[in-house]
């Protein structure tokens, strides 16, 4: 009965998410663009096009996780909103890895994006994306908008994961509270441009559910942050060659968020949201399997090897991979 009703849900989430990215696709390629509005400096090279796309489409997904619990899809004004907090994602993470070289060292930036935009950014182009949000948004919902935006930004310009864990003292509790504090906050941020009300029960299991999104990522890109000098869960338990561990706190994310997707009320359906992040869920533990696998086989992990520790979901043994673990695991 359990694995029939695992088929139902992960049925319905495949068809919410088949249609979501089908109509993504098209309405990048027609649409996107023209809703950022770009001013006549601010055209887009084509390197920063597909850097958008990927933000885009990771947008896309947290709007499908969101539209199953409501029950019906984006508006097109809430695909307006979303294209453009997509790109303002993008072009902020992309401010942050470069003016923490390029800018003024010890300048605290704490809740003032807008002022941090006018140093960082010498385009103007994620405040201009930032105030096209700013004059959509209902008075009602701003407010809490910008106390999402400001906890996630707070966090990124503070710049406590780039200089090491032993400088700053952070340790695995340290890094799980940033971890769920970015992750979780990121994704409120792009649930406070939906429409309707967020309940208290939903807003605690996004913020979980985008503490795991966080998780996820830092665990595929524990290559990347290791040679960019940024600490995460990730690389610190690669550090000390305890990937066992890093899995434990993977499955105790995941087990929390089916939890909370579950126990959502009777309005919200939360059990086809949860088989969306079962996707994630599965996808990441190919990434964690491979690890182990390393680890086994060579006593630890090859930490400076790009080629052994990069993790490639396109290539199709690891698809198949993945699309076993989403159809037996629960």
């Amino acid at each position: 009965m359990q694995r029939l009703r695992h088929g139902y849900y992960l049925f319905h989430a495949t068809v919410w998410l088949t249609l979501a990215f089908l109509r993504a696709a098209w309405y990048f390629k027609t649409r996107a663009l023209h809703d950022l509005a770009l001013p006549r400096s601010g055209d887009l090279s084509s390197r920063e096009k597909r850097r958008l796309q990927h933000y885009f489409y990771g947008a896309t997904y947290l709007s499908v996780v969101f539209c199953t619990l409501r029950g019906y899809p984006r508006s097109r004004r809430e695909k307006h909103l979303f294209t453009n907090l997509a790109a303002l994602a993008y072009f902020f993470d992309d401010l942050v890895e470069t003016f923490r070289e390029e800018g003024e060292p010890g300048v605290l930036w704490r809740d003032n994006p807008e002022e941090y935009g006018h140093a960082a950014d010498s385009r103007g182009l994620a405040l201009h994306f930032l105030h096209n949000i700013y004059r959509e948004l209902p008075a009602a919902d701003l407010d809490e908008f910008k106390r999402f935006m400001h906890r996630v930004f707070n966090i990124e310009t503070a710049g406590r994961q780039q200089s090491g864990a032993q400088i700053y003292g952070l340790e695995n509790r340290d890094l799980e509270k940033i971890t769920a504090e970015k992750g979780g906050c990121s994704v409120l941020l792009f649930r406070r441009v939906l429409a309707h009300p967020l309940s208290a029960g939903e807003q605690n299991a996004l913020y979980q559910f985008g503490a795991l999104i966080q998780l996820c990522d830092d665990i595929f890109d524990l290559w990347h942050d290791r040679q960019a000098g940024t600490v995460t869960l990730a690389t610190y338990r690669a550090e000390q060659n305890d990937m066992e561990r890093l899995r434990e706190m993977f499955e105790s994310r995941v087990s929390g968020v089916k939890e909370a997707f579950w126990g959502l009320s009777p309005g919200l359906s939360g059990q086809t949201g949860w088989a969306c992040v079962h996707f994630l869920a599965s996808v990441t533990r190919v990434c964690l399997r491979h690890y182990a696998d390393l680890q086994k086989k060579r006593g630890t992990l090859p930490l400076g090897d790009r080629a052994a520790m990069v993790v490639d979901m396109e290539k199709w043994r690891n698809r198949l991979l993945a699309m076993r673990e989403l159809l037996t695991r629960t």
